[in-house]
């Protein structure tokens, strides 16, 4: 079990080991907050300190790991899952190409995050390529519930293992269920490392004496779900939904023992009959979703998956996203788990609850009676069939000049019934400017709020109805090519400013980290800390001359600044005419 901590889960999964870097990683989740996926980059490029906020805060420290990462971090969410966010920003627009919306024929539920390093081209060490894979519970979201991963990394292998090629074969089938298609490129890059995975043997945590067996439902080389282990005794299962189609099936793999921990909101909508079989029934205990819950608004519950059964000296794992329930074990739901074995005298049932029992108190079953009139569940039945139509309407974004404004427009047609109250806003404006959803859709804003993902509200006037709310990223037409050199133009708002910044690139984005964690807290301070000009040029000489490549943020950065006429002003001349003497030196290759 793991401390509720996204940031630091984020920052161990994808930095990268020793003499290596992050070259691709694909990430799959059901549901996405896109400020998470915002601060991933920094929280693991920059190894930066601060907390999510504080990295969001800076959010000019942000686009530049972004512009790192962006063509190396992908995120596959089911289609409904990305949350409408809470707070507007413009800089969501530069995770457009990272975020990929896909369709199951249930609900795309796994949690896997597969990242692949490569040597860096200066190491000479004769290092190969390494895969580094993690088997979650966990969202891409702030979430700050009790979850559990299994991580592993190995180098790529010449001949398939059998035990990964489910994890292969679910990498392959992302591209086939992406909602639009992937670019060619990108495809090709997730197939070349689907077959990557499936030549990796990753080995098991210490303790364990097997490799990692992988397994994916809802796909159609799918195998039985949970398998049959022989000769199986005691059991244990760990999940927040429960169902009793599920929790029989689980029953019925041994005679022995059972412990089964859940939610109780969750537990109580059990009969007696159904947690009879269980011997010991524990729920996430009050104190424990107190501790998780002390430095976060965020939701503090149980969300961990884990099905552990002991078999002769051995016990077996299963780790990952499947709940107890019918739609994870019998449905179409695309789950993944992961499988380790070991003795159970060193990482057996016993000595898993000795560790967690005092996070649990023992379940004392209650009926709750079902509040909910027949009107509260026509409006959720309505609510529903409203977020299918959503889903199916074939909507686009239309951008286009309009004097010094630019003119974003939703175009596209659904049919919602009255009682349905339906709105919509870009992700880059708040939503106390969301229009109905009836056409004409129009909003005039500024060309660095353009942007692909728009957020929608469905609602009803009936007391006690949750709203409907979520963000979609559509297509979007229009957007002129010099957009985000306006977001730039917005974080670099003077001369000193982008001094300040181009000396930390030349520093790599170690430095970055560095300004997070300064330790004056003057509200300028952290642009104050050593940036004194006059070693600029040497700098960016030394850079030329050791390291090439580091320049090419540099590069990016000033070319941004030129499309504007805000950006030439705050790039000084004398650094402009010197940067053009690097650029025609390297050409020449006369640097030495």
């Amino acid at each position: 079990m793991l401390s509720p901590d996204t940031r630091a889960v984020a920052m161990d999964l994808l930095r990268a080991p020793v003499g290596y870097g992050l070259d691709l990683a694909i990430l799959t989740t059901y549901t996405l907050d896109l400020e998470a996926l915002l601060a991933l980059p920094l929280a693991v490029l920059a190894r930066a300190d601060g907390s999510i906020e504080d990295l969001l805060d800076d959010p000019l420290l942000v686009l530049e790991a972004l512009r790192e990462a962006g063509n190396r971090i992908h995120v596959f969410v089911d289609e409904t899952g990305i949350a409408a966010p809470r707070r507007q920003r413009e800089l969501y627009a530069t995770l457009e190409s990272s975020v990929h919306a896909v369709r199951a024929k249930g609900v795309f539920h796994p949690k896997v995050w597969v990242a692949r390093f490569v040597p860096k081209e200066a190491s000479g060490d004769g290092l190969t390529a390494l895969l580094r894979v993690a088997v979650m519970s966990r969202n891409l979201t702030y979430d700050r519930s009790w979850d559990v991963a299994l991580a592993s990394e190995a180098p790529v292998g010449r001949r398939r293992v059998a035990t990964s090629r489910p994890l292969g074969e679910l990498l392959i089938a992302l591209p086939k269920l992406a909602v639009t298609s992937l670019p060619t490129d990108l495809t090709g890059q997730v197939n070349e490392i689907a077959e990557q995975a499936r030549r990796t043997k990753f080995p098991a945590p210490e303790g364990f004496g097997s490799p990692i067996a992988f397994h994916t439902l809802g796909l159609a080389s799918s195998g039985r779900w949970p398998p049959r282990i022989d000769a199986a005794r005691n059991v244990v299962a760990v999940a927040p939904f429960v169902r009793k189609t599920a929790l029989d099936k689980v029953v019925g793999l041994s005679e022995g023992d059972r412990v089964l921990i859940s939610r109780s909101e969750e537990l109580d909508g059990l009969s007696e009959e159904a947690l009879s079989p269980w011997r010991e029934v524990l729920a996430l205990s009050d104190s424990a979703i107190g501790e998780a819950n002390d430095e976060a608004s965020y939701p503090s519950r149980l969300h961990a998956k884990l099905l552990g059964v002991e078999h002769g000296w051995d016990v077996t794992w299963f780790v990952g996203s499947a709940n107890l329930t019918r739609a994870a074990f019998f449905g179409n739901n695309v789950e993944v788990m992961a499988e380790v074995t070991g003795r159970k005298s060193k990482v057996g049932i016993s000595k898993f609850l000795d560790n967690i029992r005092d996070l649990c108190s023992p379940y004392h079953h209650q009926s709750v009676p079902d509040t909910k009139d027949e009107v509260a569940r026509r409006a959720e039945s309505k609510l529903d069939k409203a977020l299918e139509a959503l889903l199916a309407a074939k909507f686009k974004i239309v951008c286009a000049a309009r004097g010094d404004c630019w003119e974003w427009r939703l175009q596209g047609e659904i049919q919602l019934s009255d009682e349905i109250n339906a709105h919509v806003w870009p992700v880059s404006i708040a939503e106390e400017s969301a229009c109905p959803l009836v056409q004409p859709i129009s909003l005039n804003m500024h060309v660095s709020q353009l942007t692909a993902f728009a957020a929608f509200r469905l609602s009803v006037d009936v007391s006690g109805v949750d709203d409907r709310r979520l963000a979609l990223r559509l297509p979007i037409e229009g957007v002129p090519e010099e957009r985000l050199a306006h977001v730039l133009r917005l974080l670099i708002d003077s001369t000193d400013r982008f001094l300040a910044f181009l000396r930390a690139l030349l520093g790599g984005l170690d430095r970055l980290g560095e300004l997070v964690t300064g330790d004056d807290s003057g509200p300028d301070s952290v642009w104050r800390l050593g940036f004194g000009g006059e070693t600029l040029l040497e700098d960016i000489i030394r850079a030329a001359s050791r390291d090439p490549t580091r320049l090419e943020t540099v590069r990016e950065l000033i070319a941004d600044l030129l499309k504007t006429e805000e950006g030439r002003r705050v790039l000084p001349k004398d650094l402009h005419l010197i940067w053009q003497a690097v650029e025609k030196a390297l050409a020449s290759r006369t640097i030495s």
